[in-house]
């Protein structure tokens, strides 16, 4: 008897990418639920749709053929709005998310040349993806963080991605230690189902050493390195 509940993908990146043919436009927002906009940053996005048109260097360690292709992620940083809840934990968590969404990730674009996409709020080319299998990896289990595969995705195949600070969108993030803890319990067990991808194995055999460190310790290499400090 076959069962009545066969194995589908995550939700998330399966209406992500079924949903990307109904767009309109030639360029997708990745938005969350939990997200806000703001007027002001909306003035913005003229701007930022023109950081598709290229114009300036490839970013860390880009050679002069990286810096010709085109862009296909712009990437933004969020203003977490639930710091002003008066928790502990929702101070911690905008911290920690500030120097995440911003300052690593300045880091990690350049001079280290390995930001790839975190989800939200990046801007994505639509007819890019749409040729190139979607916006998002949705294999249960194996796909847990299923948006960064979009950035290894694009990279593979003849993308570039920018990041860019003078744009951002409103984040709403968790307020309580247990809600916490399961977010990086999450982000942790995404990090080890990476490993296990074609993806990346892929990525690091065409990356320079450099860039393959620069990817170890910007992104699952910072789990591991906890684990043996532990």
């Amino acid at each position: 008897r076959l069962p009545c509940n066969p194995i589908l993908g995550e939700g998330k990146p399966e209406n992500q990418n079924l949903g990307m043919p109904f767009t309109r436009g030639g360029k997708v927002g990745m938005i969350d639920m939990n997200q806000d906009g703001y007027f002001e940053e909306a003035l913005k996005l003229r701007n930022l749709l023109e950081e598709f048109e290229g114009g300036d260097r490839g970013g860390g360690g880009a050679t002069a053929e990286e810096a010709a292709r085109p862009v296909t992620i712009v990437g933004f940083p969020e203003h977490i709005f639930t710091q002003s809840s008066g928790f502990v934990t929702a101070i911690y968590m905008a911290m920690q998310e500030r120097y995440f969404g911003t300052f690593f990730q300045r880091v990690l674009s350049e001079p280290l040349g390995v930001r790839f996409h975190y989800g939200h709020p990046d801007l994505l080319d639509k007819l890019h993806f749409l040729t190139r299998g979607g916006v998002a990896s949705a294999s249960k289990q194996i796909n847990l963080s299923e948006d960064v595969f979009a950035g290894y995705k694009t990279v593979l195949r003849g993308g570039r991605i920018k990041f860019k600070e003078y744009h951002h969108v409103g984040k709403g993030r968790m307020t309580n230690l247990a809600e916490i803890s399961a977010f990086f319990a999450k982000v942790s067990q995404g990090a080890a189902c990476q490993l296990m991808s074609r993806d990346l194995y892929r990525l690091v055999k065409s990356l320079p050493l450099d860039r393959q460190l620069s990817l170890l310790h910007g992104g699952f290499g910072f789990y591991i390195i906890n684990c043996l400090t532990m």
